[in-house]
């Protein structure tokens, strides 16, 4: 973690931006291909709805946090928040290349 919190805050940012847009297009791959399904009920509502109102949901977070960014970033929380956020993501990533690469064997 204390590696993380040396890394630019923008930079991190920006990357949890780029996981949370794969996250979502891997989620709905998956769920297009009925390989997986949505486990969280309001986000598997929102898919079921509309896919625009899913993809700006899934996107929301990331860029607020970027929006927020220039006005908090001397704030130490920020730098826990978005590290924590940047482990997260990476891990569902990482998650989802695991699934796909099983369904592809």
């Amino acid at each position: 973690m204390s590696v993380l919190l040396r890394l630019p805050l923008r930079g991190m940012l920006l990357w949890l931006l780029f996981f949370s847009l794969t996250d979502a297009v891997f989620t709905d791959i998956g769920i297009r291909l009925e390989l997986i399904t949505e486990l969280n009920p309001f986000v598997s509502w929102l898919y079921n709805w509309h896919s625009i109102a899913y993809y700006g949901v899934k996107l929301m977070f990331p860029i607020l946090f970027l929006l927020i960014y220039p006005q908090l970033r001397t704030r130490l929380w920020i730098h826990y928040s978005a590290a924590i956020l940047f482990l997260i993501y990476l891990v569902v990533n990482l998650y989802h290349l695991l699934w796909v690469a099983l369904a592809l064997m």
